[in-house]
């Protein structure tokens, strides 16, 4: 039975510029993966990588053993993915209603009743422009207009960054649901210990390659090889963010790229 994602021998960035260099994995169906790693190392960008969002130089990525290597952002939604983006990206001028209408997939599971009912404080709000929501009510939407795709597999960028602890106990129990209900889910996220609780799987990433894939209880138990992997002083300041992003941050203005992860340029490039 072939896997719900598989990437082989990925490289993948914006333009001329790699991020990901020679990167394999797979997800089976309604697996929960997280991916850890320093700041500027690769995790956004394997995320936009799966959606569709980069320039794939080499490899290729199947979705449910199709290949969807060449696939641009909208025919893999089709294909049953979900992307909640860092920036939350909702509609302002559209109400949260609006925003659900215009992602909502005709005969798909996922109605706008389902939605709020996932995410009671929606339903409330329902009628409000999307840029008079709180922060922590925007992810919400977000996460919300993703599944109104109806996806099997949904891609999540920190999407407990910057919120209220209150908000954050909201997200996490509509997430456990979805997880509940066998959505596959790669979840990126900066707080290193909450990732490994959620998800039973655990990915390590370092300039741009994998360096460490395995079950998310033996690195929970092990806080001085998490904090080896992550590149931390010790345990106590776990957590996958880390500073050095002045010359990504050039890097990326010079390709237009907007993302944050660190490129890797190959030799005589």
């Amino acid at each position: 039975m072939s896997a719900l994602l598989a990437l082989e021998r990925v490289s993948a960035g914006y333009g001329a510029t790699t991020v990901l260099d020679d990167l394999s994995f797979r997800l089976e169906a309604g697996e929960i993966c997280a991916i850890l790693g320093r700041n500027g190392v690769g995790k956004t960008t394997l995320l936009r990588t799966i959606m569709g969002h980069t320039r794939l130089h080499r490899g290729t990525l199947h979705l449910a053993g199709r290949d969807a290597s060449t696939l641009p952002p909208y025919r893999r939604a089709r294909a049953g993915v979900g992307f909640v983006p860092q920036e939350r990206e909702v509609f302002p001028s559209l109400s949260v209603a609006e925003n659900l209408a215009v992602a909502a997939r005709r005969g798909g599971a996922w109605t706008m009743e389902r939605a709020f009912l996932l995410f009671p404080r929606l339903a409330e709000r329902r009628r409000s422009m999307a840029d008079r929501l709180s922060g922590g009510e925007q992810q919400m939407l977000s996460i919300a207009r993703a599944l109104m795709g109806d996806p099997r597999l949904l891609l999540l960028d920190e999407p407990m960054e910057g919120l209220a602890p209150v908000i954050v106990d909201s997200v996490l129990d509509a997430l456990a649901s979805l997880r509940a209900g066998g959505i596959a889910m790669l979840l990126v996220e900066q707080h290193a210990r909450r990732a490994l609780d959620f998800a039973p799987r655990t990915l390590v990433m370092d300039r741009g390659r994998i360096v460490h894939d395995g079950p998310s209880a033996q690195l929970r138990d092990d806080s001085e090889r998490l904090a080896a992997l992550l590149g931390v002083r010790g345990p106590e300041h776990i957590s996958s963010r880390d500073g050095g992003a002045g010359d990504l941050r050039r890097a990326e203005a010079e390709s237009g790229a907007d993302d944050r992860d660190q490129r890797h340029i190959p030799e005589g490039s």
